[in-house]
């Protein structure tokens, strides 16, 4: 054969290894893939033990949520400090034994094709430096199941994802410590094993007095998303949650009729986020009747589930790349078919 059929090989053969190594990489890149989110994926008191079980039996990839709060020199999975109990369960009690084979398995398969297969979103409810100190010690454990990126020089030079079965996300809030215990104390050339968020404004009205929270929520409604965020996604900062009251007055307790003016505003989000390098998720949305509650925060429900499926459809066609509800089964079927 002679030495310009081999060179042919050759190049067809990098472009092929070039070809895989990105579609890894597209995994996770924003608008690649729509996932939902499993909001609150954890028992509460003694209930609704079967929550992370029903968010993995939905499917994978899938992004789970874990509130963590530091009391009494413990990380306990609780909504926050004043809901402790005499049984809280932990990172190592309770969620790494339930996903641990999931993710050993898909190690050992190797096949990297839509890796990460779990997002574990941490939503730390208070962060003292003992408490994030905590959290990587238990990550120390499963670091090899841990998608990472080298830290470079400058933090705004993003390097590639290295893919593993898991993907850890923290959410970055005003003058918290997230990036100094996550990012910058690694050092350059080292593996960033936690990505945080844009920073962006408080916009929680249940923080402010009562005679001010309804004129705060009405305003989130008429802001732009460059008001929101306006520094591009960098090698730390790979994500951000978006209130669903900056869609819809009111939010989701207010869902009225759902227009295209509320479709393009839904759309501009995604667009703007992705335009900037980041993953873009909507935070929550559910659709039930009383009878139908399992425990789920009346706040962030639509009041219907066909209020809230053609608001899921929307998220899925601007593709918003994760989407929060209680729903995990319903919203995974939407993302699975389409429509």
């Amino acid at each position: 054969m002679s030495k310009q059929f081999f060179a042919i090989c050759a190049c067809v053969g990098l472009i092929l290894v070039s070809t895989a190594a990105t579609n890894r990489r597209e995994t996770v890149a924003p608008g690649a893939r729509v996932q939902v989110l499993a909001h609150n994926a954890y028992p509460d008191h003694g209930k609704y033990t079967d929550r992370l079980d029903r968010a993995l039996a939905a499917g994978v990839p899938v992004t789970i949520e874990i509130d963590l709060a530091w009391v009494d020199s413990r990380s306990l999975i609780i909504h926050g400090k004043k809901n402790v109990g005499g049984d809280d369960p932990t990172l190592e009690t309770y969620f790494f034994p339930k996903v641990r084979p999931l993710m050993e398995k898909a190690l050992k398969k190797g096949n990297r094709g839509n890796w990460p297969l779990i997002t574990l979103y941490l939503d730390i409810k208070n962060d003292p430096p003992e408490h994030l100190e905590a959290i990587s010690k238990v990550l120390d454990q499963y670091q090899d199941l841990l998608t990472t990126a080298v830290k470079t020089d400058d933090i705004s030079v993003q390097s590639p994802l290295d893919l593993k079965p898991m993907m850890v996300l923290v959410e970055d809030k005003p003058n918290d410590i997230k990036q100094q215990s996550f990012y910058d104390s690694v050092p350059v050339g080292g593996k960033i094993r936690v990505f945080g968020s844009a920073t962006k404004f408080d916009e929680n009205p249940m923080k402010l007095p009562r005679e001010r929270r309804e004129e705060a929520v009405e305003m989130l409604a008429a802001r732009d998303p460059e008001q929101l965020v306006t520094q591009r996604a960098d090698n730390y900062r790979r994500w951000f949650g978006v209130n669903w009251a900056f869609i819809e007055k009111g939010g989701a307790t207010h869902a009225g009729e759902w227009t295209s003016a509320k479709e393009e505003r839904l759309k501009k989000f995604v667009d703007y986020g992705h335009g900037l390098g980041y993953l873009v998720s909507f935070y929550c949305l559910d659709g039930y009747t009383d009878s139908e509650n399992q425990g789920w925060d009346k706040d962030y429900n639509c009041g219907s589930l066909d209020a809230a499926r053609v608001r899921w459809n929307a998220a899925i066609q601007a593709h918003s790349d994760f989407i929060s509800t209680d729903q995990y089964e319903t919203v995974a079927g939407l993302i699975r078919t389409g429509h």
